[in-house]
């Protein structure tokens, strides 16, 4: 197993990994440091949130979150004066993108 991937650390994080693959993580983790980190700083920024959601009841407007989820949902392609595909920074934001889309419903939920 590689090391985990933003969405991974995510589902993982926000309990939303079928349990099949939390073991493979779980394992994967005792073994990589680098993984636990990006983990350990996912909750604290799952906590973080939570935290400023509660004491000052900040809530995403319904606007917001449709657009973030219609940018994640876009495909990563090259940009009007790219004379090359995208590259792997375009992907990288669109999957923080998603992570932060993922804590804000789930920030929700609870």
């Amino acid at each position: 197993m590689g090391h985990l991937g933003p969405e991974a650390v995510v589902a993982f994080v926000d309990g939303e990994m079928p349990a099949k693959y939390a073991h493979r993580v779980r394992v994967h983790l005792v073994h990589c440091a680098e993984c636990r980190a990006d983990i350990h700083h996912q909750r604290n920024a799952a906590e973080w949130i939570r935290e400023c959601s509660v004491d000052s009841h900040v809530k995403a407007p319904d606007s917001l979150m449709a657009k973030l989820a219609g940018i994640a949902n876009q495909g990563a392609g090259p940009g009007p004066d790219a004379e090359m595909p995208a590259h792997r920074p375009r992907q990288d934001f669109l999957d923080k993108v998603e992570m932060v889309v993922r804590a804000i419903r789930h920030n929700q939920r609870g």
